[in-house]
């Protein structure tokens, strides 16, 4: 699939693992090799709800060849922190880019809870099977995949708002207990 047909007419990189203090300017030197359309304001950092930055940037290149070029970057350092860099399209950073950052909707009553760090190929019975036991919920659940998203894309909407308020307080106790 090329970036330019589904994914817009625009070649997009993902990375993570920034130093949460790296500027445009860093990341433009990290992608020396490679053309970054409209220099700094191709780099579209990724703000958490308090507008702190996520350590997260999309990266917009000139053609599929610096997309390329981009990739080899994956795992090198900056800093002292390795950084991953992932093929992406326009349609998942514009995506991000509206649910994410301290002017995102309020997502305490859109009936999502935010799922982090499932793994690729994360089922739905999997996730069930990870909240069963530890609450009595009927869990209704539907997972976003979207040809251009990668499946599991951190957002599982929920049927029920109270629903979604239990889950939210069943993982903040789950990562409390480690």
């Amino acid at each position: 699939m090329m970036l330019g047909t589904k994914g817009g007419d625009r070649f997009v990189v993902k990375v993570w693992g920034l130093p949460w203090s790296g500027s445009a300017d860093e990341v433009q030197r990290f992608f020396s090799d490679c053309k970054i359309q409209n220099g700094a304001q191709g780099i579209r950092f990724i703000y958490n709800r308090e507008g702190r930055p996520s350590g997260e940037a999309f990266v917009e290149l000139e053609s599929e060849y610096e997309v390329k070029l981009a990739l080899k970057k994956d795992r090198e350092t900056m800093g002292h922190r390795y950084v991953e860099v992932f093929k992406s399209n326009s349609v998942e950073m514009d995506w991000v880019l509206k649910h994410t950052g301290p002017n995102s909707p309020d997502t305490a009553s859109d009936g999502f809870v935010r799922l982090r760090g499932l793994p690729f190929g994360c089922s739905k019975e999997e996730i069930v099977q990870f909240f069963s036991g530890a609450v009595e919920l009927k869990l209704e659940l539907t997972m976003i995949h979207h040809e251009n998203l990668w499946p599991c894309s951190d957002q599982v909407p929920m049927t029920d708002l109270g629903l979604a308020e239990s889950i939210t307080a069943l993982e903040e106790e789950l990562a409390l207990k480690g």
